[in-house]
């Protein structure tokens, strides 16, 4: 008696397409992630980089108002004291 073992595929169609939509949903959903990500990446670079030129035009700002000061002097000695209208305590020497 010949025994002859056979091998069957029997190929069902809706397990097919159904494990297909199954892969197309799940690397959709694995891209769009990806993408929002990288977004949400761009958006705080984005604002990081806005706050730094914010940063740099408040001290624009503050060298030209100082600028303006410097050019409205007469005398081109910056007075160390900030009240300039009180009078110096006496030195005192010291000892040994």
């Amino acid at each position: 008696m010949p025994f002859t073992f056979t091998f069957d595929v029997v190929i069902n169609p809706i397990i097919v397409s159904a494990s297909l939509f199954a892969g197309v949903l799940f690397g959709y959903l694995l891209g769009r992630a990806k993408v929002l990500r990288i977004e949400a990446k761009m958006r705080k670079l984005e604002t990081e980089l806005l706050a730094s030129h914010q940063e740099t035009l408040e001290s624009q700002r503050a060298f030209v108002e100082l600028e303006s000061r410097m050019q409205n002097q007469t005398s081109p000695v910056i007075p160390m004291k900030i009240n300039a209208s009180s009078k110096e305590a006496p030195k005192e020497k010291a000892t040994k």
